[in-house]
């Protein structure tokens, strides 16, 4: 397949990517100021299977609450909306693109792990910075590389070529998505999260988390998931599907403003908190 036809497959995928309808109908309502818990309740009920897994999830040690939730409408009450909408989008995306669907190259367990790994450290790096809402920055971390999955779901051969290619030469993934299709995971991930209508502040993170310099207006969002990514990179959390450390961005790193002892205590909480979270993937 040449680059026009993938071009052309490419614009396709934003009619093709889909994101569950319960995810989507929760994440409206949470932004919605006069949404209540049980409006958002009811929306979570509508997916039997999505309820148990947001009930088994609030119930990890991850959240830590020390009395069970037996409830939907007691974990938003617990847990916040922000929290909820975290788990809901989370849980139903990492659903809808399944790990047994795995190539031999790229590998979706490792690939929701590192996913995984970079919503857990954005959230710490957010909260160390003093990032308002910094629970926020889960989703981003999550979501940052959605690109990648569309892609091995909707170009398959193509992709699991361009990922073999990235390990036998030692190229970053994003270096040899452009080299060998001319586009990248950050523009399909823009592309399909526009279509899901996800919030501003993620649109830019998935664009702009290799280069955060070119995110004028929100550069300290997308060199939280610039750092996070590399960080877990380095704890090797997971795969992106390449085997490479990028280099972190000198302006990023600046701005987070980040010395020796804080780094250190970073990696600890990410390593606990990484421990906690597998109820996402299971």
């Amino acid at each position: 397949m040449d680059r026009k036809d993938l071009k052309e497959k490419l614009l396709k995928i934003g009619d093709l990517a889909t994101l569950p309808v319960v995810a989507y109908n929760v994440m409206q309502l949470t932004q919605n100021p006069k949404a209540s818990a049980m409006d958002v309740g009811k929306a979570i009920s509508q997916d039997p299977a999505l309820t148990s897994k947001v009930l088994k999830i609030a119930n990890s040690s991850f959240y830590g609450f020390p009395q069970k939730i037996s409830t939907i409408n007691n974990a938003i009450v617990i847990l916040g909306f922000s929290n909820i909408r975290n788990i809901v989008i989370s849980a139903g995306i990492i659903d809808a693109y399944k790990v047994e669907k795995s190539s031999a190259h790229f590998d979706r367990t490792e690939f929701w792990k590192h996913s995984l790994a970079c919503g857990i450290t954005s959230k710490i790096i957010a909260s160390t910075v003093g990032l308002k809402n910094s629970e926020e920055a889960f989703i981003w971390g999550i979501l940052h590389d959605i690109g990648k999955i569309v892609m091995d779901t909707y170009i398959h051969e193509e992709y699991s070529q361009v990922v073999q290619t990235a390990k036998e030469k030692g190229m970053l993934i994003v270096d040899a998505e452009q080299t060998y299709l001319g586009f990248n995971h950050t523009t399909v991930g823009t592309l399909v999260a526009r279509k899901w209508n996800m919030p501003p502040a993620l649109l830019k993170v998935i664009r702009y988390h290799h280069n955060p310099v070119l995110d004028y207006n929100s550069l300290r969002i997308s060199s939280i998931v610039h750092l996070a990514d590399i960080l877990c990179r380095t704890l090797d959390l997971g795969s992106g599907g390449d085997n490479e450390i990028p280099i972190v961005n000198e302006k990023s790193w600046d701005l987070m403003n980040l010395d020796k002892q804080t780094v250190k205590t970073i990696f600890a909480e990410m390593e606990k908190e990484y421990e906690s979270a597998t109820a996402f993937l299971h």
